[in-house]
């Protein structure tokens, strides 16, 4: 297992020390070699604090979180020394078969009822939040905050720092909806985010490239599809397929209301000196 999608799974606590412990875990320093005192050492704490840390998230002990440790590492040098589509092949038509291949499959991991749950959960909502904190994800999480947008919903964006997500969280309730992504690994944010969303009364809305993974806590709808076969070189067409696919499951459960919000949109942007986005037949 990963040791990184353990930590997203997990919602204990962890106290200051074991925090720093952590920080060194994750440091990408390549640390799974490493014994607890050396970790011990390198985060200022005691080795049994490392212990702790590791039972605490659900290992028997040290040794079996730096196993998963050396897997993550292990699978990151593979993906750095891998050629971008070595085995797949890079040509056009290569490429295109495998996403084409990927997205055939979409309705076998993500059945309409499925996604029709999740598109009414956003429906009855006020305002919706987006959360993703990886670099290739924010793409994804802005075109999710915008296509809320233009179904007219109040839309929060979140980032990942801790400081960020409690000024934003602050106003979210019953009436509000999570968007979130984790695609080959989550967030040590998501658990918590999660958590405390469903804390609030509101829902929870996960996409995630990883069927199968079961989320701790378990988000309230779960839209999960893998992307292409190649491993080393995965692109976010299977996921932005997720995201217009949610938004017009949604369009289509009120298409008056969300019909006269584009309506509005379209009356605005001609108000502030912009074009139609789609030009109408005269």
């Amino acid at each position: 297992m990963s040791f990184r999608s353990v930590i997203a799974s997990s919602t204990k606590q962890l106290s200051s020390s074991e925090r720093k412990v952590m920080a060194v875990l994750l440091s990408g320093e390549r640390v799974s070699e490493a014994p607890a005192a050396e970790v011990a050492q390198r985060a200022g704490t005691h080795e049994s604090t490392v212990v702790r840390l590791a039972q605490k998230l659900g290992y028997r002990g040290y040794p079996d979180l730096r196993a998963d440790l050396q897997r993550d590492e292990g699978q990151e040098r593979a993906d750095h020394e891998a050629h971008m589509r070595a085995d797949s092949g890079h040509d056009l038509y290569s490429f295109a078969s495998d996403e084409a291949a990927a997205l055939e499959r979409l309705a076998k991991y993500v059945p309409q009822e499925v996604m029709e749950a999740a598109a009414k959960t956003i429906d009855t909502s006020k305002t919706i939040y987006v959360f993703s904190d990886a670099d290739d994800e924010r793409p994804l999480r802005d075109l999710a905050a915008r296509r809320m947008r233009r179904l007219g919903f109040t839309v929060v964006t979140l980032e990942n720092s801790a400081k960020d997500l409690a000024e934003n969280m602050v106003g979210f309730d019953s009436d509000s909806t999570l968007i979130a992504y984790a695609l080959r690994e989550a967030s040590v944010r998501l658990a918590p985010l999660m958590s405390e969303c469903q804390r609030r009364g509101g829902r929870v809305v996960l996409i995630s490239d990883v069927p199968g993974f079961h989320f701790r806590p378990n988000p309230d709808h779960l839209l999960a599809a893998p992307r292409g076969d190649d491993s080393g070189y995965r692109t976010p067409l299977v996921p932005i397929a997720l995201t217009y696919s949610l938004q017009l499951a949604v369009f289509h459960l009120n298409r008056t209301r969300y019909g006269a919000v584009r309506s509005q949109i379209d009356d605005l942007t001609r108000h502030f000196g912009g074009a139609e986005e789609s030009p109408r037949r005269s």
